[in-house]
């Protein structure tokens, strides 16, 4: 879907809080601000539509609206901007609304989810500093952390509201060892915590076994990183559906291993 709307139907992207007086908007489209008089319509998170009671209507005399007469059209940062009257109540005001299509509103909301993505506190077991050779070293994040994060544009339009939902949702978990043998280890869901109260035969897939001591490396430690791979979506009150890339969220580790010798008596 790679189409702009019309100006009947053109998307009015709503701001939670307008700009102050003499701010000037950004490079992204749609951005919010206030140029004199003249409100620009910007993107909104919040789900709540700055402009949902408006009775849109296209100026037809705009020089006693304040605007020189015939201005209507402008173009700012490589958008399109088409001047409307917002009628609520006794009041109306002139806003410029932008012409910018469906895949930029979810591209927009793309960027704030992953501005609202946290990084994830995971555990490790055995400790940093304990790590034994072909010892499985445990990695997991608590099940109350790994719960999805969505972002909502309100859309609101001439011809009624469209919303644009994008939703990242923790996939799986990434282990990277650094000690340039293994291959990183990727396993579905959070891990499971491991637990001194645990069967002595319980596995995880979310885990990694040395079979070198960091004692090889100058400084005598593995630079290990876990990472947790989100799956994003979006999704509209149209009907309109799709995944957009991954994101990753971590932080590395630094891993001291232990070789135990062990001596056999008879």
């Amino acid at each position: 879907m790679s189409r702009r709307f019309a100006l009947a139907t053109v998307i009015v992207v709503s701001v939670a809080v307008l700009a102050g007086p003499g701010r000037a908007l950004t490079d992204r489209p749609a951005d919010a601000g206030v140029d004199g008089e003249h409100i620009f319509a910007g993107v909104s998170y919040n789900g709540q539509s700055t402009y949902e009671s408006c009775r849109w209507a296209v100026p037809e005399t705009t020089y006693r609206l304040g605007v020189r007469a015939g201005l209507t059209t402008r173009e700012w940062n490589g958008t399109t901007w088409h001047l409307y009257i917002c009628e609520r109540d006794e009041d109306s005001s002139l806003v410029w609304v932008p012409d910018i299509s469906v895949e930029e509103v979810i591209e927009s909301s793309h960027q704030m989810v992953r501005q609202q993505v946290p990084t994830l506190d995971w555990s490790i077991s055995p400790a940093p500093e304990r790590a034994v050779v072909l010892l499985p070293v445990w990695f997991w994040v608590p099940d109350v952390l790994w719960r999805p994060v969505s972002v909502t544009a309100s859309v609101p339009t001439p011809r009624g509201a469209v919303t644009v939902t994008t939703t990242a949702t923790p996939s799986s978990l990434r282990f990277e060892p650094g000690d340039s043998v293994g291959e990183a280890v990727e396993c579905d869901g959070p891990g499971l915590a491991w637990s001194p109260l645990l069967p002595s035969f319980t596995q995880s897939e979310c885990s990694y076994e040395y079979t070198r001591p960091s004692s090889l490396r100058s400084d005598d430690r593995f630079r290990a990183r876990v990472e947790v791979i989100w799956q994003v979506r979006w999704r509209s009150n149209l009907g309109g559906t799709g995944r957009l890339p991954d994101m990753r969220t971590g932080r590395g580790v630094s891993l001291r291993v232990r070789e135990l010798q062990a001596v056999a008596v008879r």
